[in-house]
């Protein structure tokens, strides 16, 4: 027994010296978003494998201010080693097999880079980004022997006293390049292989306000010129792909449109700090998934110390990898995104630190294989991180989906699934594969899992055909049973509002509650005949109000899965406050302005005609929320219809009924409706202010209770 309990500590130490040992290697943590915009932590995908420096290469002049890199296709490196007016070349150990610093140019002068800012590789050649002699420098691949020069480009559309500063570039397969001048604000400069000048391509959107746009003719050209509201920003790096679409990126933009377009999901790509841009220059990047690819998302609860870093992600370079796989690198954070073609993130990795794994000043990356190779300036050296098995998984799962081989991805999205129960794309995945083998019920279960509609649509969509197939005639019975029940009833609410016409001294409530429906087809004369002849009553009405109540309850939990994912964000109590406190503010700001503008409405009056004007809302709100649930996503427009309808009609009713209750001119009445906006605005302002200064007066009591209990 003594032998077992010493093996088993000694296992026991032995597991937790390794757990601590694997933790200790990987100095960051790796994480995704949730749909609601929450982190969570995930298996690591990439874990640091080495850091490059000077020495590790055997360079004579170390590294100093490195700001690019880059790799072939027998994955030799290229490293732009700006302060040094270098080009550093490595095989794929790392290791220096040459350096391009000075050459004899076409001219047969002795000439030299001059802070070269980047680096690309296309087939047999070097394309380097001269960026102060302000041209663009060709070399072989194999001897790094000058081919030729590309200097500034000329034509019409530059302004004049441009500068040229070229500080990144790309190549496609025609042998056009693309070139990031760090001073043009009019896109990526798209020159001819023998340096003519194509155009420009992809500027970036500007969003000037009225008065900017209105002061800027009143001020000079140097104040024009220093306004940077109105003129785009410039992007600060370039890639290509394999098919001829550029991807850039850009830290220009203002950060709080930035973040605003993440916060608010826009997919439209206007302030997005990476594009793929399409050879005409137009953003063809898809953003498909619950954020769009803009680094950081949740930018203020990560501030949990004081130290930590806020605002939106400064992006300053983007990486194609394999597998569809691509990455952009945060110099705020020292952070990677990595995405799929989709636009959907896959996970986030690093951070500032001193750490293997961790940067100081991130400036440059790509990929090496299946490696990320990261580019520190302040460091001077280039960390190496390795795909761990949980990366292999998902880079497997993304090309079996890119290969059309679904049931494969599905097994590698249900084999992440074990080691990441958090990563919706796995299930999405699973979805689309249940999907094409015509499994539609379980289909919506995996899309309901990672809160895709637009996929649980879908699936829906193939149900809701096989159930129309199947069962066809019932449409035309359902529909022709619903408008003869709504005849009928229209004529039983008109056979009883005509018998309601004689004067009487008390209505029953079902004369009152169906009074209603004279009052919202005839508003004039059922206002009219609610104050005059005492049709209707307070009961009635406010049976109204508690309808309306209902339907926003019903419509919150009712409303179908697709247009509504997540019912419990909202609760009873919310609804009812939401109907109880603009009713109560309308009534009491519309009888006190009325009061002053002599209203001949009294306090009843305005309370009865309001709650009646609110019976439009249950009347269309409820059949809108029946029909959401053999609806689909495309479809949305007959709910928001029917939805938009019914809050038109309540406010027209609610306007009319106020013009014959106070007998107001129309004219007359559009002032004391809008003058009820700001009375109901002003009442909430000191409800507001009032409860704020009885929770002051409750804490100081309260303060003063605790402080005399303990001195007692």
């Amino acid at each position: 027994m003594k032998r077992l309990l010493k093996i088993a500590f000694a296992a026991l130490f032995i597991s937790i010296f390794l757990v601590c040992q694997t933790s200790a290697a990987v100095p960051y943590s790796t994480y995704i978003y949730t749909i609601d915009g929450e982190a969570i932590a995930s298996p690591h995908a990439y874990v640091p494998d080495r850091t490059v420096t000077s020495a590790d290469m055997k360079l004579l002049v170390a590294l100093n201010d490195p700001s690019d890199i880059e790799v072939d296709e027998d994955e030799n490196v290229y490293i732009a080693d700006s302060s040094n007016n270098r080009i550093i070349l490595c095989d794929s150990n790392y290791k220096v097999t040459n350096v391009i610093d000075s050459f004899t140019n076409d001219q047969g002068v002795a000439d030299s880079l001059a802070t070269p800012s980047g680096v690309f590789v296309k087939d047999d050649e070097i394309f380097v980004a001269d960026t102060d002699n302000n041209r663009i420098v060709v070399f072989d691949k194999k001897t790094c022997a000058f081919k030729r020069r590309i200097e500034e480009p000329t034509g019409d559309v530059f302004p004049e006293n441009h500068i040229y500063k070229p500080i990144a570039l790309a190549v496609d397969n025609a042998g056009r390049i693309y070139v990031i001048s760090s001073t043009t604000h009019y896109g990526v400069i798209q020159l001819n292989g023998d340096g003519s000048f194509i155009g420009f391509l992809g500027a970036q959107k500007t969003n000037p306000t009225a008065w900017e746009i209105f002061w800027r003719a009143f001020q000079t050209d140097a104040q024009r010129a220093q306004s940077k509201k109105l003129v785009p920003t410039e992007y600060n790096n370039i890639t290509i792909d394999e098919s001829g679409f550029v991807y850039v990126t850009t830290n220009s933009i203002d950060p709080e449109k930035q973040q605003s377009a993440i916060e608010g999901k826009d997919k439209s790509g206007d302030y997005a700090p990476v594009k793929k841009l399409n050879p005409s220059g137009y953003d063809v990047m898809q953003r498909t998934g619950f954020y769009p690819p803009s680094g950081e998302i949740d930018v203020q609860s990560m501030n949990v110390n004081p130290d930590a870093v806020t605002g939106a992600s400064s992006i300053v370079d983007v990486a194609l990898g394999p597998n569809g796989m691509w990455s952009i690198i945060d110099a705020n954070r020292q952070k990677i995104y990595t995405y799929d073609e989709q636009g959907n993130l896959l996970f986030i990795f690093g951070d500032k630190g001193m750490q293997l794994g961790n940067l100081q000043n991130v400036n440059a990356i790509t990929y090496k294989g299946t490696n990320i190779l990261v580019l520190d300036k302040t460091t001077d050296s280039i960390t190496v991180y390795k795909r761990t098995e949980y990366g292999d998984c998902i880079a497997q799962a993304l090309q079996n989906t890119r290969d059309r081989n679904y049931d494969d991805a599905a097994r590698f999205w249900t084999d992440i699934l074990q080691r990441n129960a958090n990563f919706d794309q796995s299930y999405i995945g699973i979805a689309d594969s249940l999907k094409r083998d015509g499994d539609y019920e379980q289909a919506e279960l995996y899309y309901s899992y990672a809160t895709d509609t637009e996929g649980y649509s879908e699936a829906f969509k193939a149900i809701r055909k096989q159930w129309i197939e199947k069962y066809i005639v019932v449409i035309p019975i359902v529909l022709i049973v619903f408008f003869v029940l709504v005849s009928k009833f229209n004529k039983y609410t008109r056979k009883v509002n005509k018998a309601g016409q004689v004067t009487k001294d008390k209505r029953t409530f079902k004369e009152a509650l169906i009074y209603g429906f004279h009052i919202i087809y005839h508003p004039f004369d059922g206002f009219w005949d609610m104050k005059h002849e005492k049709r209707g009553n307070l009961k009635g009405s406010l049976f109204c109000v508690f309808l309306t109540i209902l339907a926003f309850i019903y419509q919150t939990f009712g409303t179908a899965y697709i247009f509504n994912a997540d019912p419990s964000k909202s609760t009873i109590f919310g609804q009812v406050l939401s109907v109880l406190t603009p009713f109560l503010l309308f009534c009491v700001a519309n009888w006190c302005l009325t009061t002053l503008f002599d209203g001949e409405g009294s306090f009843k009056d305005i309370v009865m005609a309001t709650g009646y004007a609110l019976l439009p809302i249950p009347i269309l709100v409820i059949p809108a929320t029946l029909i959401s649930n053999v609806l689909s996503l495309d479809e949305q427009a007959i709910i928001s219809l029917l939805v938009s309808f019914a809050y038109i009609w309540t406010g027209l009713l609610l306007f009319f009924g106020m013009m014959v209750i106070h007998d107001y001119t129309i004219g007359k009445n559009v002032l004391t409706t809008l003058g009820t906006i700001v009375g109901m605005a002003f009442i909430m302002f000191i409800g507001v202010l009032f409860s704020g200064l009885l929770t002051k007066v409750f804490s100081f009591v309260y303060n003063i209770f605790v402080e005399l209990s303990y001195r007692a």
